[in-house]
């Protein structure tokens, strides 16, 4: 299965956690060195990784970044046939041993199964020349100390740390899919890695900081504890030598045989601080277990061409020289620089990995090749995380380049509110929060107070907290809220407009987004968009109606009022930047009933799609709580907005078109 060595020449190469310190450097310098290839860097901005790291890529044409996690399926296979990719560097990974005691299972998750996602990717697409997998020294286990002889790339692996037993565990399924699947697979492990844009956690810029503080220097145990450190340049250039003259199939140890103790390294800091290390290095309480030694042969890499070229006082003096003139690069890492930082490895929380899981990836989930300072002073804060709108939102902001962060508290609970607001300090808050149903409406027939307390106490508390703070709010409510009567007749296209008082008191949760509607009215910095039936271009996800209707035996075929979620929500965007208020009715002008949603199913997508119509009575029999069906009146919008499209015109071109079956 391997190949003879010579020189590969990639051409679009994929770079997972782009933006973290090490393969940030591999990119910046593949972007530099060689302008002929395209590189696709992807990262979910995890909280050791900033888009600040490879701000100088973006003036290349070739370069494109693209905010996702390798953790979804749906973003890698998209990725890997979209962008024609031929090779993938593997970097994104959980790395601080610290936090893996404290957050194994997330280690385990990103490590682990990130990895495995990427593997099948590459399986089923069938598209990638070499797969180039990061691992680490420390799979090896603790080399001892006595011994000059360093460990090479046949020797057993003795992880001792759940860091290191994830990364063992990720190399162990890459050699698995090698052997089984033919996947073109190389593997480095290296030794410990230092330069700027390194997140703080790690020893190196700890100390750094620390002493730029006047704060003391603190040591795990004795401080005997060895490493070898290479500078980041070098390492980028060991990345360089792998890919392009590595043999597949093979391991290469990326080393140095110059070693030092934790304490050296203090020392060395404190000397170049002009400090006393006596006065300012402190001796800490150890972690669960900390190998003594990781000790690497170097050879094999060095046969094809690499060598290390920076020496350890120069390289260090670089360091610290970068995080003098830095010193904010990475805002408040208060909480890194303690002595045992005890935080969670991810800054994504577990729910929007649920989100990933549940709702796979969106066409809304767009690249883009550059990202600034955040669009004109804004900065949103979002409710909604683990909802679809929500999600969507924060991706959106991404795009447009508007500082966000999603909303911790509940919104009920009117202290966490005014926290986050704290914390934040947002020029607008955006609530897509809200309870709908688990799977649908019905669920809120038996689940009355819950939805209460959500839809109507905490939209209210929300927004009057906002109204406290002189804050804009923008609410995505419903047009369920409507039926057809003898003012509004079926077939007739006369919609119900943004003052007219709903009519619709079948369900539950109808009635609560009513009430909470006719309440906020009240409350001058609120904008309501009325939602109604969301579509979005992804296929895939359980909440988009197009998908629920395609996997119905029998369907009503009736018209109604629908929002096209690729199209409206970047609206939704701009309306927050006008400070635009009131109510809207959030749809695309006229109606589409269901049948001819169907038929453009089965014209686009399946050719031998069927299915069966019952009428409104017989689906009563089905349901709990009845169905809203209406036309809204859109006319408000597409005044403003006068590029808007109908909802036919706007299914097909959002929809359909990208998912055309050929």
């Amino acid at each position: 299965m391997s190949s003879k060595p010579g020189i590969y020449e990639p051409k679009n190469i994929l770079i997972t956690g782009a933006a973290g310190f090490i393969a940030s450097h591999v990119t910046t310098r593949l972007i530099n060195k060689y302008p002929s290839y395209k590189i696709v860097a992807l990262d979910k901005l995890d909280y050791c990784s900033t888009f600040k790291n490879l701000q100088s890529c973006t003036s290349s044409p070739k370069f494109k970044f693209i905010k996702g996690d390798i953790a979804s399926a749906d973003i890698v296979n998209h990725i890997l046939i979209e962008e024609e990719i031929d090779t993938i560097m593997h970097f994104a990974a959980q790395t601080h041993v610290d936090n893996s005691f404290g957050n194994s299972l997330e280690f385990t998750y990103n490590n682990i199964y990130g990895t495995h996602v990427l593997l099948e990717a590459c399986r089923v697409t069938n598209c990638v020349k070499r797969f180039i997998h990061v691992s680490t020294d420390e799979v090896y286990g603790e080399t001892d100390l006595e011994t000059d002889i360093g460990n090479h790339e046949a020797s057993q692996l003795l992880p001792t740390n759940p860091y290191s037993a994830t990364k063992a565990g990720a190399e162990m399924l890459a050699m698995a899919y090698h052997r089984s699947y033919g996947l073109p697979i190389l593997t480095s492990r290296g030794n410990n890695v230092y330069g700027p844009n390194q997140y703080p956690e790690k020893l190196v810029p700890k100390f750094i900081l620390r002493a730029m503080k006047g704060e003391k220097l603190p040591i795990h145990g004795d401080g005997s504890n060895v490493r070898s450190y290479l500078h980041c340049g070098d390492v980028a250039e060991a990345f360089d030598v792998i890919l392009h003259k590595g043999v597949i199939g093979q391991i290469y140890n990326i080393g140095t045989q110059k070693e030092r103790s934790v304490l050296d390294v203090a020392e060395d800091i404190c000397k170049l601080f002009e400090l006393n290390p006596k006065e300012v290095i402190e001796f800490v309480q150890d972690r669960p277990f900390n190998d003594k030694r990781y000790f690497l042969n170097d050879q094999k890499l060095k046969q094809l061409g690499w060598e290390e070229r920076t020496p350890w006082e120069e390289g260090l003096k670089m360091t610290i020289d970068w995080y003098k003139k830095n010193p904010d690069w990475w805002g408040d890492v208060s909480t890194a620089l303690n002595p045992h930082p005890r935080f969670s490895a991810i800054n994504l929380s577990d729910e929007l990995a649920q989100w990933s899981f549940q709702y796979g990836y969106s066409r809304l989930v767009r690249s883009f090749t550059e990202i600034g300072r955040s669009n004109s002073g804004l900065k949103f804060l979002i409710y909604g995380r683990t909802g679809w709108i929500g999600g969507l939102l924060g991706k959106l902001c991404d795009e447009e380049r508007i500082a966000w962060e999603y909303g911790k508290g509940r919104l009920q609970d009117r202290k966490s509110l005014m926290e986050d607001i704290s914390r934040v300090m947002p020029t607008h808050v955006l609530s897509a929060a809200g309870v709908t149903g688990r799977p649908n409406v019905d669920w809120c027939e038996s689940h009355k107070v819950e939805t209460i307390r959500t839809n109507v106490v905490g939209t209210l508390t929300l927004a009057d907290v906002c109204r406290e703070h002189g804050l804009y709010m923008m609410n995505f409510a419903t047009g369920c809220i409507f039926e057809y009567d003898k003012e509004h007749p079926l077939g007739s296209g006369i919609g119900f407009k943004e003052e007219d008082k709903p009519n619709f008191t079948g369900s539950f949760y109808s009635k609560t987004k009513a009430m909470v509607e006719d309440l906020l009215k009240d409350y001058d910095n609120v904008c309501t968009l009325r939602v109604r039936m969301p579509i979005s271009s992804d296929l895939s996800n359980p909440r988009n109606f197009i998908t629920k209707i395609s996997r119905y035996n029998k369907v009503v075929n009736i018209p109604n009022s629908m929002t096209v979620l690729d199209e409206l929500l970047p609206i939704s965007i701009e309306m927050a930047k006008r400070n635009l208020r009131g109510i809207w009715n959030f749809t695309n002008p006229g109606v589409i009933s269901h049948n001819e949603i169907l038929e453009l199913y089965r014209d686009y997508i399946d050719p031998q799609f069927k299915w069966e119509n019952f009428n409104l009575e017989e689906q009563a029999k089905v349901i709990v709580a009845p169905r809203s069906n209406n036309e809204m009146d859109a006319s408000k919008l597409k005044n403003e907005f006068p590029e808007l499209l109908s909802i036919k015109d706007s299914i097909i071109k959002f929809v359909f078109e990208p998912n055309k079956k050929t």
